[in-house]
């Protein structure tokens, strides 16, 4: 799948707004978020779609600088996800963590079509070897 063609998917998954609505919002989302930074050059592992989050150009580019408040917030609604000691290991710590959409629920990224209501309980646990 091109990388084109999964944006269109997840953008379509993530009702086409961006989620992270930090001040200067653009309100359409426009860029895939990573939940995880993979840092520069780092993993394509993390360039997994339930890695990732729909936002705006002006949102994402916050997102990575933010501290205090604002990053603790991100971290609860799921839009922020720690890095582990391994790829691997935050892959699954992405696929555990349930994303804050805007109306206030909560549900687990499954794949870029699909996600699901944390009340279905959490998809099967896909652990991820060694990658």
């Amino acid at each position: 799948m091109t990388t084109t063609a999964m944006f269109e998917q997840i953008r379509e998954r993530d009702g086409g707004f961006c989620l992270l609505v930090l001040p200067g919002c653009l309100g359409e989302g426009n860029v895939p978020h990573h939940r995880a930074n993979r840092g520069s050059g780092g993993s394509k592992v993390l360039d997994d779609p339930r890695v990732l989050a729909l936002a705006c150009s002006i949102c994402n580019g916050r997102a990575e600088d933010a501290s205090g408040i604002v990053r603790a917030d991100l971290i609860r609604r799921g839009l922020r996800v720690e890095k582990a000691a391994t790829n691997a290991q935050t892959l699954q710590r992405c696929i555990d963590t349930p994303v804050e959409y805007l109306d206030g629920e909560l549900f687990y990224l499954v794949s870029a079509t699909e996600r699901r209501h944390i009340s279905e309980g959490r998809p099967d646990r896909d652990v991820v070897q060694g990658r």
